[in-house]
């Protein structure tokens, strides 16, 4: 790369400088712009570190002052005594069955009707997709009454359906009515953006439009469905009021309750609730590291269509 062409005298050109007079604004917006990313580093990962070391802490360096932010003598004993002393192991069954039924549920549903909002302009298309995403903008703690009696309602002829309280079944159905929405919005917004010659080539081809959609448009929605995939899950693994009102029993409780259960009347038991958080918090942090290009891709695809 010629000197011309360096970073130094491109932005020496924009300010109408020459690169020596240039250098020291240089200097200066990269520190200012180096001292931010640290900055905003530091407040988005500390209380995650914090929440790190108090999980290694025993009880008694919890309490003692001054704070520590280092372990003086780090131990896993806290990990091992939440499975041992408590049905841990029940409550992370219970939270992966919910988090996955729903996000199955989800994407299947959510895949579908929003591939049908996008390619089929029907009377009262916008009118209803408007219905849909507007129940998501209703205050979850404006429906716990509304869900619980619901939930609790006595059984219907045949059976059918009755006292579904404190059962993952109560729980599923909540949080996919909450989801659902957000999951039509974001694959409709992402199906805009993929091109409709694609369908039209595909059907071309001899494909109906079932298999049109299953070949040829699913395999290019993959971000999108990942995004999909990755929120709605996400959302069920950390929901805890409707889990609170919904559920009284270790059969289907799920982890944001297990964890809400170390803090009592009288005391807070600090080492265990940081490392009950700290496997709680687990799956949204490793999809936020590992899977940050699908939701981000999943989410912008829509914003410039074809």
């Amino acid at each position: 790369m010629s000197t011309k062409d360096s970073p130094v005298n491109r932005f020496a050109d924009r300010l109408g400088l020459n690169a020596d007079d240039a250098w020291p604004s240089v200097v200066r917006e990269r520190l200012v712009a180096y001292g931010l990313l640290l900055l905003y580093v530091i407040v988005i990962w500390f209380p995650i570190y914090y929440i790190f070391i108090t999980s290694l802490k025993t009880q008694g360096e919890v309490l003692s002052l001054p704070i520590t932010f280092v372990p003086h003598d780090p131990t896993v004993q806290n990990y091992v005594d939440i499975f041992r002393n408590r049905p841990f192991e029940a409550y992370t069954i219970n939270s992966l069955i919910v988090a996955s039924t729903t996000t199955l549920i989800c994407v299947t549903l959510g895949t579908m009707t929003g591939y049908t909002f996008s390619r089929y302009n029907f009377l009262g298309n916008k009118a209803l997709l408007l219905s849909i995403v507007a129940a998501r903008m209703i205050p979850p703690i404006a429906l716990i009454v509304p869900f619980f009696q619901i939930m609790s309602s006595p059984p219907l002829i045949g059976g059918l359906t009755g006292n579904l309280t404190d059962t993952r079944v109560a729980l599923i159905l909540t949080y996919t009515f909450f989801n659902l929405p957000f999951a039509v919005w974001i694959m409709k917004n992402y199906f805009d953006g993929v091109p409709e010659s694609l369908d039209e080539q595909a059907q071309v081809d001899g494909c109906s439009t079932w298999e049109a959609f299953v070949k040829v448009v699913l395999p290019v929605a993959k971000p999108g469905i990942a995004a999909t995939a990755i929120l709605a899950f996400i959302f069920s693994w950390n929901e805890f009021i409707f889990a609170l009102v919904l559920t009284r029993s270790e059969a289907s409780q799920t982890l944001p309750i297990a964890v809400s259960l170390f803090v009592a009347d009288d005391f807070i038991d600090w080492s265990h609730l940081a490392a009950g958080g700290m496997i709680a918090a687990l799956p949204g942090i490793l999809f936020g590291l590992f899977f940050q290009r699908y939701i981000v891709s999943g989410l912008t695809q829509g914003a410039v269509k074809e």
